[in-house]
């Protein structure tokens, strides 16, 4: 008996019947179902295929992580930038006028000794007149023009924010706010006690600040340039802490089609969480801290 490997067939097919060269007869209802059985994988085809690369269906999840090391934040005008001052409480604009009050920032980082904390720098920072510009393009259309000429800003510079009270370190910026007194300093330029007393008894202080949201249906750009605007209370009687937290924001998105391959960046925000301290005091000075 001859062996021919080319014989072996596991799905060969059992006899059938031709006819006019076909291996059987059509219907014409046959083949209109055939077509449409066709025509319908190819639709749902090119919807699933359509649904991948514009990516309709997404799963999104969100988690808080609190890191077992230090976190550390490099930061200039670019990534953290905010308005602040004091607000008139007529018409609850920000207003400049040191005739009035003029601000203080200092920068600290401090690290643990013994289990407390101890400047390991502190440093005096500039200021001016905000500059829209410097909260850069992705934020000058959430402005109306001419808002920020009545706001302070931090002028130029590179620091690090690490930390927290729950770490070995701890660096933040500390803006003060003192009501204007008469010196030879200032030439005695000072406005009248009742003036200063009108704008700083019940008033407010406020801060405008860069921040970012999400949102992860734009697969594409899922973060949005948003404005913070926040505020508290003054008064001469008390003393008031008023503090903010940044946070890392780290994004995570898979850009494969088939295969997992996943793209990371890192963002800074606002943290959810802001704290008041307040406490009876009888100096006449107000405090916010950043």
């Amino acid at each position: 008996m001859h062996f021919n490997f080319f014989d072996i067939d596991i799905y060969s097919k059992i006899i059938s019947f031709f006819f006019d060269k076909k291996e059987k007869i059509g219907s014409l209802i046959g083949i209109v179902l055939t077509l449409i059985y066709i025509l319908t994988s190819v639709a749902l085809l090119g919807y699933y295929i359509n649904s991948i690369l514009q990516r309709e269906q997404m799963n999104v999840y969100d988690s808080t992580v609190y890191s077992h090391d230090i976190p550390i934040i490099e930061v200039n005008p670019n990534l953290i930038y905010f308005a602040f001052g004091l607000e008139d409480p007529r018409t609850s604009n920000r207003f400049v006028d040191e005739t009035i009050y003029y601000p203080i920032i200092l920068f600290f980082d401090r690290v643990k000794v013994n289990g407390e904390f101890v400047n390991a720098e502190r440093r005096v920072l500039e200021y001016e007149i905000c500059k829209e510009e410097n909260f850069g393009e992705n934020y000058k259309h959430l402005f109306i023009e001419g808002e920020l000429n009545n706001s302070y800003c931090l002028k130029n510079y590179n620091l690090t924010l690490a930390g927290g009270y729950k770490y070995e370190r701890m660096s933040y910026f500390r803006i003060k706010l003192y009501p204007c007194l008469n010196n030879t300093a200032n030439n005695n330029h000072c406005k009248p006690q009742e003036v200063i007393d009108t704008y700083l008894k019940g008033g407010y202080f406020s801060i405008l600040t860069k921040d970012i949201g999400l949102n992860p249906s734009n697969f594409t750009f899922p973060v949005l340039s948003t404005l913070q605007d926040l505020y508290t209370t003054i008064d001469k009687s008390i003393y008031r802490d008023y503090i903010l937290y940044y946070g890392i924001t780290e994004i995570q998105t898979d850009v494969g089609l088939f295969f997992e391959q996943i793209k990371q960046k890192h963002i800074y925000n606002l943290g959810k969480n802001t704290r008041h301290f307040i406490s009876e005091m009888n100096q006449n000075i107000m405090q916010g801290r950043l």
